[in-house]
């Protein structure tokens, strides 16, 4: 949906400051009362779920460790690796069919006459941290006779400063050879290089480098910050990725996968994170995967199959190639999604609605004939599409998704003359996800009139919802990858509202993931040696962690009133939480406080998130400007509280 931005000038105080104390006449003082003896719906913690998909660097160079592109060689020399070499020296870096060893060709450096001076290739723009270990490896083999190989890791800015191995493979077969290096400087321009010193002719199948701390292939700085956000369920492999993407590729030696050319991001992909990675990604973290199957250009048999794959024993011919990369177990994957946004014509494998809906069916049966014990999540949306596919594939169906995006239009960091005008029209932008959100919604509510009792039974999946800048590859500017997109404060606020709508809807909504965990559109975002939580991953991490239980009734009085609040009462404890979003750009508001139901109110615990600006962002290697801080206490629920302008508060009241 696009943002249209409008109105009211305003001025944000620079101090970033908080406080629970009696109130002044100049904040407005509404009432919020809570009716805590009235519990409704439960709030299924799935709402705080996360999606990843292989686009841009959520996965590569945001997840997953490796730190060179196109480490199988899928683009030509001279795109990701450069050929290099002394002046006059007769060589040539090239793709070889002959020596394929992953895909249809590996690459290949035919040194002639080298004129005292390594002839190679190599790639720059890598990341390294002074005194941290890089481990790697080469998978190489000689054609002519065998000759020193040189790895050189070099960092600085002419290259001379660096550490290199010498290897040799004298086996007449492909060898990995594995090295170690030490960075002795911190930069963004590292370069590694493979390289001959004297004729001769080597290929090369594939490279690898990544930090010696890898988690099983998988970044450990972000994998800290994914645990902070400790979403309890991942939807992957995509978004529209999945609709061109063969999960086949993805199984089986990394280094044996064929790297494809991902068509509907035009970048390469290497298979490096496939299934087999993405169930030890959520076992890692402790969280429940949601695996999406491509009914785009897919078909009924792959999807089956690799249900299979999944959840089948070992007894099955699926089942035992899994067991033979090394899951003998079954990985009873409970959650699958019946292909991703189908309604669109940028989707490949776009049909109209009606064939879709067929479609649709026959992928659910194929999957379910595998194993019935697994749950769809069926392609939805608003209005036409659904008029044609809730009726058709109700039966089939257990969750029925909803997406949406907010577009910023703006770029982060804001110039002051941007900043000023996403100022004036806060108070009508900062509802704009939530009013996207409540759209698709509503559309499953007014379709649920008591006709059929297949869809009566349907809740919903907004399994990507969130905001972009723009649908358009350039980065907001501390970005290095397509589509990233930098989140300020007001943003935290905008999408927290979202939140809030989604947390009200608890009675129709099970299922939510916001759009994504990592770069990109992401709540993390990663440089190329460091990570940080955003200022919306911040607001996803909070409320994940203490707004949960049954929804209870809030009311809120007062003239003007910028707050969305939203209160929980826990079933066990019988604790009340309650989240305030004060999406004023200007002015701090001090509500006071009544909860029906807690006659003595026990001890009150709060956070907040705030920041020095609506426009401040949080940079990978910088010190957070916008952050989670506990209240100081004690608090006191017969005082009003003073929530500055642009601001996340979350009370817990102890029964």
């Amino acid at each position: 949906m696009q943002a249209v931005l409008a109105r009211k000038p305003i001025l944000l105080a620079a101090v970033f400051t908080l406080c629970i104390a009696v109130c002044s006449p100049m904040y407005a003082q509404p009432t919020v009362t809570i009716d805590a003896t009235k519990p409704q719906a439960t709030v299924n913690p799935y709402i705080y779920g996360q999606f990843i998909e292989h686009m841009g660097r959520c996965i590569h160079g945001g997840i997953w460790a490796e730190m060179l592109h196109d480490r199988k060689f899928s683009l030509k020399p001279g795109e990701s690796w450069k050929a290099f070499g002394p002046e006059g020296a007769d060589y040539q870096a090239m793709h070889d069919t002959a020596g394929a060893y992953c895909g249809d060709h590996c690459m290949a450096i035919w040194v002639r006459d080298a004129k005292d001076g390594p002839c190679g290739i190599r790639q720059g723009d890598i990341g390294l941290i002074e005194g941290k270990e890089y481990v790697g490896y080469a998978i190489i083999r000689h054609v002519l006779d065998p000759v020193d190989v040189d790895v050189r890791l070099s960092w600085g800015e002419d290259g001379a400063a660096g550490c290199s191995i010498t290897i040799n493979n004298d086996d007449p077969s492909f060898k990995k050879i594995a090295f170690r290096f030490r960075a002795g400087a911190s930069t963004d321009k590292a370069t590694l290089s493979i390289s001959l010193s004297e004729p001769g002719y080597l290929w090369i199948g594939c490279l690898s480098l990544m930090p010696a701390d890898n988690v099983n292939g998988m970044r450990a700085d972000t994998l800290e910050l994914l645990k902070k956000l400790n979403s309890p369920i991942y939807r992957w492999p995509g978004g529209n990725f999945v609709s061109g993407y063969d999960w086949k590729d993805g199984i089986g030696p990394r280094d044996r996968r064929p790297p494809r050319w991902d068509r509907a991001w035009k970048e390469v992909e290497d298979n490096d994170f496939g299934v087999d990675e993405f169930i030890a990604f959520c076992r890692y973290l402790d969280t429940e995967p949601l695996v999406v199957v491509n009914t785009g250009e897919g078909s009924l048999e792959s999807a089956a199959e690799e249900v299979q794959y999944v959840n089948g024993g070992k007894d099955t011919p699926w089942g035992k190639r899994r067991a033979e990369n090394g899951n003998p177990d079954p990985y009873d994957v409970v959650w699958w999604g019946a292909g991703n946004e189908m309604y669109g014509t940028w989707q490949m494998g776009y049909i109209p609605t009606e064939q879709y809906a067929v479609r649709h069916n026959a992928f659910v049966g194929a999957m379910k004939q595998v194993d019935p014990k697994i749950k769809i999540v069926t392609v939805g949306a608003p209005d036409k599409w659904n008029y044609v596919i809730v009726p058709k594939c109700a039966a089939a169906t257990d969750l029925l998704s909803g997406h949406h995006y907010t577009q910023r239009n703006l770029h982060v960091p804001f110039s002051p003359e941007d900043e000023k005008k996403y100022r004036e029209n806060f108070l009508e932008y900062s509802n704009y996800v939530a009013r996207g959100v409540r759209y698709c919604i509503n559309d499953l509510r007014k379709r649920q009139d008591g006709t059929n009792p297949d869809v009566e039974r349907l809740r919903l999946s907004i399994d990507e919802w969130g905001m972009v800048r723009k649908w358009e590859r350039e980065p907001d500017k501390p970005g290095i990858g397509i589509f990233e997109v930098y989140y300020p404060l007001g943003d935290a606020v905008t999408n927290g509202r979202a939140l809030h709508e989604l947390i009200r809807s608890a009675d129709k909504v099970e299922l939510a993931q916001w759009s994504m965990a990592v770069n990109v559109v992401g709540a993390i975002k990663t440089s190329r040696t460091h990570a940080s939580l955003g200022p919306v991953g911040h607001v996803l991490a909070l409320y994940r962690e203490k707004v949960l239980g049954r929804l209870v009734p809030i009311e809120v009085t007062g003239k003007d009133a910028t707050l969305d609040v939203v209160a929980t009462v826990d079933p066990e404890s019988g604790a009340v939480a309650v989240g305030l979003m004060n999406y004023s750009p200007n002015d701090a508001v001090a509500p006071k406080l009544t909860i029906k139901g807690l006659n003595q109110p026990g001890k009150v615990t709060g956070w907040q998130i705030h920041g020095p600006s609506i426009g401040s962002i949080n940079v990978p290697g910088k010190p957070e400007t916008v952050t989670t801080k506990e209240l100081p206490g004690p608090l006191l629920l017969d005082k009003p509280i003073v929530l500055p302008a642009c601001s996340i508060t979350v009370l817990r009241i102890e029964k």
